[in-house]
């Protein structure tokens, strides 16, 4: 199902070190849902199917030597939240302490994927998706989850929604949509080149071991 809109919603206006969500040229989209017991779109089958462990994550623990690197990209592209928490001045400690807590709740928040055009695929919500590796362990794939994928490998974003997890509204999914693109549109300038990876294993290794640095 393609979606033609006439309203604008959701664009994305960068004033210095501040993007807003406003609204605005996301005027066509394709949306599936489906369900985790009957057949899988094909389109998504690989990615759907991975461990969480082995997806892009956008953030790093700290700056190390395997770290270093992404700061450079990062500078590159004025990108400021490299650092997990750093959003809210936050430590690794305490961001630890509030995913763990986060793995304990009853109620899980679904997270957005995003397959970006070089078939990359990436965490669009770091916290979640570490509580629930803490939660259910490191074999745990996107279809174990509350998940849902957003996929820029075609000039019209599809949106695959596992069993309806998120969405209420046209206005919601052009928001993630727009959300979402953040994440093309940094790469597209330079933000983290191909021959380099860092996932979500990468990030939990390092936090693991600066937690224990400081016990």
């Amino acid at each position: 199902m393609i979606i033609n809109v006439n309203i604008k919603y959701c664009d994305i206006i960068q004033r210095g070190d501040i993007m807003s969500i406003t609204g605005e040229n996301i005027h066509k989209f394709k949306y599936i849902d489906f369900e985790t017991n009957s057949t899988l779109p094909k389109e998504i089958e690989v990615y759907i199917t991975r461990r969480i462990i082995s997806v892009e994550s956008k953030h790093v623990a700290d700056l190390r030597d395997n770290t270093e690197k992404f700061f450079e990209y990062s500078k590159k592209v004025g990108y400021m939240n490299t650092i997990l928490g750093n959003h809210r001045n936050s430590s690794i400690k305490n961001e630890y302490a509030r995913i763990k807590n986060m793995s304990a709740s009853e109620c899980e928040r679904a997270i957005r994927f995003v397959i970006t055009k070089d078939e990359r695929l990436w965490s669009d919500n770091t916290h979640w998706a570490l509580a629930y590796l803490l939660k259910y362990g490191l074999e745990t794939t996107l279809l174990d989850i509350p998940a849902y994928i957003i996929d820029f490998r075609n000039s019209t974003p599809v949106v695959f929604d596992k069993s309806g997890v998120v969405f209420d509204s046209v206005f919601d999914i052009k928001s993630s949509i727009a959300s979402a693109n953040r994440i093309q549109e940094r790469l597209t300038i330079g933000w983290r080149p191909l021959e380099v990876s860092y996932t979500l294993m990468d990030l939990y290794n390092d936090i693991l071991s600066i937690i224990s640095l400081e016990c």
